[in-house]
């Protein structure tokens, strides 16, 4: 059974733990071997709605493997998007991963935690100050556009608008149906010190 952490409320839908779809059941196997455990959208979400999942996961693999733009800023946009939209799911899992493929926690954490020192390069504080202003008001100011144009190519530019929008997607999906944090980077801390 897969339990919520402790200060959690539950979802609002029910979590479907045994799904109808091959699929589906196969992707909670993956999850459980990759990260521990199943995650709450898969039980809430897409054994509701399985045509969603092959999709996104698409997606998700263009925003993991595919960009041109480092993995750990990929990781610290995501996070601070969600952070952002108030989704705590995506903030916990976009952290964990990025702690599974050996990143430290300085910049995960102040990429939640704005009151943390900012650890961030130039091209990191770049990206960060673009995010924050198009997932706050979708409007970016000429100052902000011009460091992000000085510090990214063209390409990378509509990458992190992409992965903004993209994140902002998926947390309008979590956040309404009351799905939050799976406790994956606890997951991921333990499993880092086994």
């Amino acid at each position: 059974m897969n339990s919520l952490p402790p200060g959690h409320g539950a979802p609002r839908l029910a979590p479907i733990e045994r799904p109808r779809s091959l699929l589906l059941w196969l992707f909670g196997v993956v999850l459980r071997a990759q990260l521990g455990k199943n995650m709450m959208p898969a039980q809430v979400i897409y054994s509701r709605m399985p045509k969603l999942l092959v999709p996104q996961l698409l997606m998700l693999l263009l925003a993991q493997r595919f960009l041109s733009l480092p993995p750990l800023l990929v990781h610290l946009l995501q996070a601070r998007v969600s952070l952002h939209n108030g989704c705590t799911f995506c903030m916990d899992l976009h952290r964990a991963l990025a702690l599974r493929e050996g990143y430290g926690e300085e910049k995960l954490s102040a990429a939640v935690d704005t009151t943390l020192p900012a650890p961030w390069d130039e091209r990191e504080r770049a990206a960060l100050a673009f995010a924050d202003q198009t997932t706050k008001s979708g409007r970016i100011d000429d100052s902000t556009f011009a460091e992000l144009e000085a510090a990214f190519n063209e390409r990378q530019i509509v990458e992190i608008t992409w992965l903004c929008a993209f994140t902002t997607y998926l947390n309008r999906l979590a956040t309404p149906l009351g799905i939050g944090s799976d406790g994956f980077c606890e997951l991921a801390r333990a499993r880092r010190k086994r």
